[in-house]
């Protein structure tokens, strides 16, 4: 049966060559992990390209002919509001809303409500 020490020994000589083996595959996935970044640091200026080459006319399949793939992340397009939606609100708020009351105040109560008896209001009133 062999010793303490020559089973450290063994151990220490398996585990050298474990982290050699390792070493390269570290380097690897340090400049791996570097070029993702680069490449995340492109995806919105590319998905900038992208529309602005679309706004010019480009479809999306001539730009796959280009080589250019559809963008990952596209530009923020900031929503414009309907005229119509814009009529519907009137730019007024409810009563209860404006006066800093809640909007729930002005909900009629269900029937049997708990909250409508609380009030003092009957369910025969509603």
């Amino acid at each position: 049966m062999p010793s303490a020490d020559e089973i450290l020994q063994k151990m220490r000589t398996l585990q050298e060559r474990r982290e050699a083996a390792a070493g390269p595959l570290v380097e690897v996935l340090a400049k791996r992990s570097s070029l993702l970044e680069q490449l995340a640091a492109l995806d919105e200026p590319y998905g900038k390209a992208y529309a602005d080459a679309e706004a010019a006319g480009w479809t999306a399949e001539e730009l796959v002919t280009l080589g250019a793939d559809e963008p990952v992340k596209r530009p923020r397009v900031r929503a414009k509001r309907s005229r119509a939606a814009a009529k519907k609100t009137d730019g007024q708020m409810p009563q209860a809303v404006a006066e800093g009351g809640s909007p729930a105040g002005t909900i009629p109560a269900r029937e049997g409500s708990s909250l409508a008896a609380a009030a003092g209001v009957s369910s025969t009133s509603l």
